[in-house]
């Protein structure tokens, strides 16, 4: 779900769709989504809807896409913080990307922001991310919130 090849630091995209576009793409590269317009657009609907960003210099866009085959997570942190939505002058300088396979849509997903939820209101998780100096760094810490998602489900007899 996580992995090295999705996490991109200190991007100087300026852009929401530019970073949607570039993650999209690096999940297609993995085999993980079939369709990179399909995905985004599924993406960029949910956002005109309401946006993801949920405070904190965080956003967390997803989006039900057909086009998902396997579940990921892919990070992002900017150099500068940008304006996620036009509509609002929030910031965010972290993103997560959320795909889930419609048939592990409600469960998975629900799970997913949970735990990525869970880990952000923590202050030190965050500076942690703000502040590491490498990809290995940044994939030690996410992978904490991987291992917690399964560890959940196997408590759950899932």
């Amino acid at each position: 779900m996580i992995e090295k090849e999705l996490i991109f630091l200190d991007d100087e995209l300026t852009s929401r769709d530019e970073i949607v576009r570039k993650m999209s793409e690096n999940v297609r590269k993995l085999g993980m989504i079939t369709d990179v317009n399909a995905y985004m657009e599924a993406v960029l609907k949910r956002e005109e809807k309401i946006p993801t960003t949920v405070g904190l210099n965080v956003s967390i866009p997803h989006g039900k896409s057909e086009a998902v085959q396997h579940p990921f997570v892919t990070f992002m942190r900017t150099k500068n913080p940008i304006v996620w939505d036009k509509r609002s002058d929030e910031k965010v300088k972290l993103i997560f990307m959320i795909g889930v396979p419609i048939e592990q849509k409600d469960k998975l997903h629900i799970k997913i922001l949970a735990q990525i939820s869970k880990n952000l209101i923590d202050e030190t998780f965050r500076n942690r991310l703000l502040e590491a100096s490498s990809t290995e760094e940044v994939y030690r810490l996410l992978k904490q919130i991987e291992d917690h998602i399964y560890a959940e489900g196997k408590e759950n007899g899932e």
